[in-house]
């Protein structure tokens, strides 16, 4: 039973997000404007869902996967039989460097290297953090030109962001980076933000984008019509033609702290966007549950995914997720346990596709 209850957080206030990561009010009711749905908005979205699904039925059926960590090169070895493939986030391999104001990553030559020799004979899929695809003032180019360097080195079957901002300006219009991802409202704006934005990244290289589902501490959300996280979710990815990376344990921690159904949620999802899956267990401060991977995957998220797992025909993929700090907490034999027990459920609802078949229209 999900039964914690989120705590106060102090003079933060949902506010303080959506004024920073909208657009002027013009801009916002023209927007309102262009994305009513016209008949040619209409046939765009069908076209985009329709070469959407083409292309996720084509993925490869990768299996159970690691996300690289630099720190984790040493324990390889006794990982490697159950590691099918790896997910890498380019930004771990970096320097961040402030020039003039702007931001700029270039690769730290021997962390690339050593991931991309780590990781050779394997499968690749990317996992972003810092495009802050939601910054009304535009994304992070400098993520996007290590993005095109890792793509011209080794091809990847599919790369990911988080669905955050990081990226915005203080009151004089300075840049400011917010130090966390921060989430964004549930709102026709945010979406005529985004919505072209995945689907360029769709577009750019010769691999499905994909978007993540994230923690959220501020309780309500600006939102249009009573939209919540699901509707927006699967608003976003019907206009975009993007996938989903489903974050169980970010969806976890959400129905904790704001006290709703996670199955009642995750039915009115769609799950056949899903093409990635994320589990990891994390930490809790006053009964909180916060996006942390610092331990093992707790016992209600093993079981979101055996709900999910047969229910999402697309499925390519699933990650047990472990910060490069948290490793020698949680140990080699600690995430043999997790890729062992997450290729359970592989074998069991994804290895088949027959075996999906019973539980799709449930």
């Amino acid at each position: 039973m999900l039964d914690a209850a989120p705590t106060e957080l102090g003079e933060l206030s949902c506010n303080v997000i959506y004024k920073h990561c909208a657009p002027t009010a013009l801009r916002n009711r023209l927007i309102r404007q262009q994305n009513r749905l016209s008949p040619s908005h209409r046939f765009r979205a069908k076209f985009l869902k329709d070469s959407a699904m083409t292309t996720f039925s084509t993925l490869p059926r990768l299996g159970v996967g690691l996300n690289y960590q630099p720190g984790i090169r040493t324990g390889l070895g006794a990982l490697g039989d159950l590691i099918d493939f790896f997910e890498i986030s380019p930004d771990l391999l970096c320097r961040e460097r402030v020039r003039d104001g702007e931001r700029a990553l270039d690769y730290h030559p021997a962390l690339l290297d050593d991931a991309l020799s780590s990781t050779a004979g394997r499968p690749l899929v990317v996992h972003g953090l810092g495009l802050s695809i939601g910054s009304a003032a535009g994304w992070n180019e400098g993520y996007l030109r290590i993005l095109d360097e890792l793509s011209a080195r080794r091809p990847f079957l599919w790369h990911s962001e988080h669905l955050a901002f990081l990226l915005t300006t203080d009151a004089t219009g300075r840049p400011l980076h917010t130090g966390v991802p921060l989430p964004l409202p549930f709102t026709e704006e945010a979406l005529a933000l985004l919505s072209p934005r995945a689907e360029a990244l769709g577009s750019r290289y010769d691999a499905p984008f994909l978007l993540e589902n994230f923690t959220y501490y501020l309780p309500d959300l600006p939102s249009d019509g009573g939209r919540d996280e699901v509707a927006f979710l699967n608003d976003l990815t019907e206009r975009s033609g993007c996938g989903l990376l489903l974050d169980l344990y970010n969806f976890y921690c959400n129905a904790v702290n704001f006290r709703f159904d996670p199955y009642e949620a995750l039915s009115r999802l769609r799950l056949d966007r899903v093409i990635e899956i994320h589990i990891a267990g994390g930490a809790t401060h006053d009964g909180f549950h916060l996006d942390v991977h610092s331990k093992l995957t707790p016992e209600p998220v093993w079981e979101l995914l055996e709900w999910v797992a047969p229910r999402a025909p697309h499925l390519a993929g699933i990650v047990y997720e472990v910060m490069e700090q948290a490793l020698t907490l949680v140990g080699v034999a600690g995430i043999r346990s997790q890729l062992a027990r997450a290729r359970d459920v592989w074998e069991k609802y994804c290895a088949a596709d027959s075996r999906r078949s019973a539980y799709a229209s449930i």
